[in-house]
């Protein structure tokens, strides 16, 4: 009778040791088995069986060891003999396979009936060997064994590895979709600016072409505000005017909705209020809600009462020519569109009245030209005796312009 005595994992390592390399894609992988027989006939006779054709042989004696020795270690094989002590070897398969379903079991020992070969089969079993079998023919099957468990390993390799490459192309795919999402939107904000450039050269140029053909400051004020309403749409617009004396006056303005009872107070308490106010700005003021309208106009601010506003100064050379501003019902306010247009086209009507007034006081040296005064151009409707109510004149061909003709609007917006 043999002795059984307590023993520790015995390893015997064949061609290829375990620290070595992770084999190159193409080249066979050996395979590493685990051995679980309580009988050390059995375990001298796989040693010499396998010598040489695995890359480890691993020896356990019992069930508990070799769950131990296969959790705690990588392994392809497990050849286990039936009768172990307290388990049934196809029991200890099962359990096994269980746990790692990409081992290959082979099952040593008698297998009494079907029912045995077929519960060992679904265990995982790639072969059911006899003990009493010849050493050439149990070696062969064992082999076999071995090269299945190889095949398998080398698939998972492969598996391993284009799971590793779908990562690293995953990653990549990533990074450059990141790149591409960033480099669109950079050409949307690019292709939007540019939009905006090209829509401002669009406007300068339109504006500039009408105005450069107007040298009367009647004419200059109407082709203005015409261009400039036919922009943002139907709405109260007025002009002031500075004078030598440092004053505004009303000199031009279009009625879209204000009572014409009320709009002449109205505008002459704006050339007091709003004009001084807003004449050292040097971009759009865009007013919208009350609260803005207070925080602008202060205690005259019930002039204009639930409207938007959009107020600018004019300047050329440093000085302010026009105070322009336009206000409608609240709950049509201004949008930055319409800011943007009328930023424009306050830049090149300061542009134009510093002509207008060049042109018209080209016989004066410069330090006489003085400020835009009622009586400084020989324009229609320019001299002393304008109304300033009717805007820079008071003919009958600009009544529907600068003033109203019915209750409602000063021109036809």
């Amino acid at each position: 009778m043999e002795r059984h005595r307590e023993t520790k994992p015995t390893n015997i390592t064949g061609k290829a040791l375990e620290s070595s390399p992770p084999a190159e894609p193409g080249t066979e992988l050996l395979v590493r088995v685990v051995a679980v027989s309580p009988r050390a006939s059995v375990r001298r006779r796989l040693s010499s069986m396998l010598h040489g054709q695995v890359e480890s042989l691993t020896f356990v004696e019992d069930a508990p060891r070799a769950i131990e020795q296969i959790s705690t270690t990588n392994c392809d094989l497990v050849i286990i003999e039936r009768a172990l002590e307290g388990t049934d070897g196809i029991d200890l398969l099962d359990e096994l396979t269980a746990k790692h379903p990409a081992l290959v079991g082979v099952i040593i020992g008698q297998v009494e009936n079907t029912d045995d070969a077929v519960r060992a089969m679904r265990s995982g079993a790639c072969d059911l060997i006899s003990i009493q079998s010849r050493n050439a023919q149990t070696t062969k099957r064992l082999i076999e064994s071995v090269k299945r468990a190889g095949r398998i390993r080398q698939r998972d390799a492969r598996v391993d590895r284009l799971k590793k490459l779908c990562h690293k192309l995953n990653t990549a795919r990533q990074e450059v979709s990141g790149q591409v999402g960033d480099l669109c939107n950079d050409l949307v904000i690019a292709y939007q600016d540019l939009s905006e450039q090209f829509g401002d050269v669009k406007l300068s140029t339109e504006f500039n072409a009408m105005m450069r053909q107007e040298l009367e400051i009647e004419s200059l004020l109407r082709t203005m505000l015409e261009f400039t309403l036919s922009k943002v749409g139907s709405t109260n617009a007025v002009v002031f005017l500075p004078s030598s004396s440092g004053d505004y006056s009303l000199g031009a303005y279009v009625n879209y909705d204000i009572p014409k009872d009320a709009a002449e107070i109205m505008l002459d308490q704006l050339a007091d209020t709003l004009a001084p106010r807003f004449e050292d700005t040097t971009s759009v003021i865009s007013i919208r809600g009350q609260r803005e309208m207070d925080e602008a106009f202060g205690h005259e601010s019930h002039w204009l009462d639930d409207s938007a506003a959009m107020i600018v100064a004019c300047h050329h050379d440093g000085e302010c020519l026009a105070v322009l501003g336009m206000f409608r019902d609240e709950t049509l306010p201004f949008g930055d569109e319409d800011v943007r247009t009328l930023s424009i086209i306050a830049k090149l009507f300061g542009h134009q009245l510093g002509r207008v007034i060049r042109v018209h006081h080209r016989h004066l040296p410069k330090d006489q030209w003085g400020m835009m005064e009622n009586d400084s151009f020989d324009g229609p409707g320019n001299g002393p005796n304008s109304d300033p109510s009717n805007g820079p004149g008071n003919n009958s061909d600009d009544d529907d312009f600068f003033s109203a003709d019915d209750d409602h609007f000063g021109f036809a917006a």
